[in-house]
């Protein structure tokens, strides 16, 4: 039950990978909507409290993050003419952890300490992308957009009997550009990919994505991995962000 919970509408990786895959020749529009599962870890650096120089490295296992989970909403659109695709994605997550973590003290020296964080996270994806190949072997369209991440984060940590907490609320905003597609392997088999990156008021984000799909004459179904990484400056209560995983996704076409 608790993996259910992490199925939303879609996403905007699975809609790349579906209307790639599903692109032909037409005038008319094309629309698709994608239910999907993301099971992803969250592994990242956030600068916790405690001093200049101080900071701490965590690591959430998925089974962790599932158990603290409160909610997360998944969804996304794609409209699709010929060779054009427009594209839009919204992922909704709060969730909680705490634990053990080591850190490093202002003259260097590691030690343990409880550390505990909540995290509320939006990241918005729109996108425009254009088919540079469409074939009976597959699909290859190069695409540019803006990603927006959204992140209120409260951490706390107890550092030798003495505690401390500190929260933060980031709006970033990031041109991104990339490439999508899908492989043909038969009528109804394919191989879908995405890549792309991206950097504006965060350093560095970019993801990949890629898997095995099986289409039907309504839409189709997918499964894959996923990565997706942040990088922000130093200054930022949460510098480090990564999630990746296993999505499953299934896909509808009108």
């Amino acid at each position: 039950m608790k993996k259910i919970c992490i199925a939303g509408l879609a996403t905007l990786l699975a809609g790349f990978a579906h209307s790639a895959a599903a692109a032909q020749n037409s005038d008319e529009w094309q629309f698709e909507a994608t239910l999907y599962g993301w099971y992803s870890d969250v592994d990242g650096t956030i600068k916790y409290p405690g001093g200049p120089g101080s900071g701490g490295d965590f690591s959430i296992e998925a089974s962790d993050l599932v158990s603290d989970l409160e909610f997360v909403l998944m969804g996304g659109f794609a409209a699709k003419r010929d060779r054009l695709s427009f594209l839009v994605d919204g992922i909704y997550m709060d969730a909680g952890a705490s634990e053990t973590i080591t850190v490093t003290t202002p003259n260097g020296t590691p030690i343990r300490a409880s550390a505990g964080f909540d995290l509320t996270t939006w990241i918005v994806s729109t996108g425009v992308g254009y088919d540079l190949v469409q074939g009976k072997r597959g699909t290859l369209a190069a695409f540019g957009g803006i990603r927006y991440l959204n992140a209120d984060v409260e951490a706390s940590l107890n550092l030798q009997g003495v505690p401390a907490s500190r929260s933060d609320s980031s709006d970033v905003f990031d041109g991104i550009v990339g490439l999508r597609g899908a492989i043909n392997l038969g009528e109804h088999w394919y191989i879908p990919y995405h890549g792309d990156i991206g950097t504006g008021q965060s350093d560095l984000t970019w993801q990949l994505f890629s898997g095995i799909g099986y289409r039907f004459s309504w839409g189709n179904v997918r499964l894959g991995y996923r990565y997706l990484r942040y990088e922000q400056d130093d200054d930022k209560l949460l510098q480090e962000l990564d999630l990746s995983g296993p999505v499953m996704g299934v896909g509808f076409r009108f």
